[in-house]
């Protein structure tokens, strides 16, 4: 024998339901929002602006839930601290990225993806200096991953560090001394023109 459940009841029954999903949806939303807020800013053609700085590492720590890395960059001769967004600190050990990829104090050149925030973005490319005659290192991350035309110019000029695992197409190392960077220069002009699309 059959049961016919009370109108009110199923409505009381759907209230409830629907109370509960909007509750979870408050609870979860703000964050969700909050850890994935990066809004870039776009060139009118929508492309994403890429700003390329001489700088100085502050802080470079691999964390959760994305890397800390603060650059002092010289933009027209007024020093100020960059935030700049990398993956987490899973994604990047997996990679191969370690405490000692980069380092406080390391002289580099950074190719910022720009945020709508004033001075955040998320990494590039940065070109670690290298110091008493040894070579750089490039490393490459959001915008050339993967079989991209950047990744593969690259790759076709410059040895690989070593320490990152390309395999995963996410970023990449290489060593860049200071007649492959003249060669770069040269051939892809513009600061940091060898990165750039």
């Amino acid at each position: 024998m059959r049961t016919r459940q009370c109108p009110t009841e199923r409505r009381l029954r759907g209230g409830l339901i629907s109370l509960t999903l909007a509750g979870v949806l408050m609870v979860w939303l703000p964050s969700a929002v909050a850890h994935h807020s990066f809004a870039a800013l776009l060139t009118e053609d929508g492309g994403d602006v890429i700003e390329i700085y001489d700088g100085t590492i502050e802080i470079y720590k691999l964390l959760n839930p994305h890397t800390a890395l603060i650059v002092n960059v010289d933009n027209e001769g007024v020093t100020e601290d960059w935030l700049v967004e990398m993956s987490s600190l899973a994604a990047l050990v997996r990679e191969g990225w370690a405490d000692d990829s980069m380092s406080a104090g390391d002289d580099v050149t950074i190719a910022i993806l720009r945020a709508r925030a004033p001075q955040r973005g998320r990494l590039r490319a940065v070109l670690v200096h290298g110091e008493g005659g040894e070579p750089g290192r490039l490393l490459v991350a959001y915008g050339i991953r993967g079989d991209t035309p950047v990744m593969r110019r690259l790759a076709d000029r410059l040895p690989y560090c070593g320490t990152i695992d390309g395999s995963l197409g996410r970023s990449q190392c290489f060593l860049v001394d200071a007649p492959a960077l003249a060669a770069l220069e040269e051939e892809f002009p513009g600061k940091m023109g060898y990165v750039m699309p």
